[in-house]
């Protein structure tokens, strides 16, 4: 009789085929892995969660870099805005002279930009503004029309506080005084105009205007002997002041003849006769040899 091959015993089992190692090695992997599913999980979400959170700060990014140049473009077109552009009296000359000074604002205010301390577009900028300024509180005949003509007189005046601020003038100051006296504050304008002539004496403008606030307050005394001082100061007619003074002093003389009494404080001025001109002396040279 045959005898039947031993079976090798290990721990009383009999040794696995082949094909039972390779079952045994699948379910394990799938066991493994199943047991690992949540962690994985985990991974992958907050993979997700991350590209969300960034996905919505690169959205936000976006909203907020929009806002910004919104705000820019809104702050850049107020800038380039001028005063006297918006509200302006309906009335034609009050758009006419907006129409002339508007765009001489811009060219005079893009040197500004490239330059805040250029003295020639400051000093532009504030004789443009106290000449629309003075031809607008001549014309105004509203409160409405009024308030905007006090409006870019105060504009004049603070680009004249800015030029002085870089550069001593005589002139610019009495310019400033002159807005200021047709802005409404006749006071200020004769304090500053008087301050003026004490530290240039010698300065016949000045004392031309000092007689022209004089003149319109009344002041025939003072006003007479200001602008006999300025005819004397300017006697070879160097600024075209003397004859200015002349003019108005015959005016006085010949309303007091009328009336018998220099002091009497019903004269009625008629001293914006010749100012224009006068204002024109004040305009070209800044410092006019002072």
């Amino acid at each position: 009789m045959a005898q039947k091959p031993k079976e090798k015993e290990l721990g009383g089992a009999r040794k696995m085929s082949r094909g039972t190692k390779i079952v045994i090695g699948v379910f394990a992997v799938i066991m493994a892995l199943s047991m690992m599913l949540p962690s994985l999980s985990a991974i992958f979400a907050g993979g997700s969660a991350e590209e969300g959170t960034e996905q919505a700060d690169a959205a936000a990014d976006t909203q907020e870099d929009a806002e910004a140049k919104d705000k820019e473009d809104k702050s850049k077109a107020e800038d380039e805005k001028v005063v006297g552009e918006e509200n302006i009296p309906e009335n034609d000359s009050f758009k006419s002279l907006a129409e002339t000074n508007v765009e001489k604002v811009k060219k005079f205010k893009k040197r500004l930009d490239a330059d805040e301390n250029n003295l020639a577009a400051l000093l532009n900028l504030g004789q443009i503004y106290m000449e629309w300024g003075y031809s607008a509180h001549n014309s105004a005949s509203t409160d409405e029309e009024t308030t905007y003509a006090k409006n870019l007189l105060n504009t004049a005046i603070e680009y004249f506080d800015r030029y002085l601020k870089l550069n001593d003038s005589a002139t610019v100051k009495i310019d400033r005084a002159l807005s200021q006296y047709y802005a409404g504050d006749s006071d200020a304008a004769i304090k500053a105009l008087q301050k003026v002539s004490e530290e240039y004496p010698e300065n016949p403008l000045c004392q031309a205007q000092l007689g022209y606030l004089y003149e319109s307050q009344s002041d025939v005394e003072k006003a007479s002997a200001a602008y006999r001082k300025a005819a004397e100061l300017d006697e070879d007619e160097r600024y075209g002041v003397k004859s200015y003074a002349n003019q108005r002093l015959i005016s006085l003389n010949s309303k007091v003849d009328s009336i018998g009494d220099a002091g009497d404080a019903s004269i009625e001025s008629s001293s914006d006769e010749g100012q224009s001109e006068l204002l024109e002396k004040l305009k070209g040279d800044s410092n006019v040899g002072f």
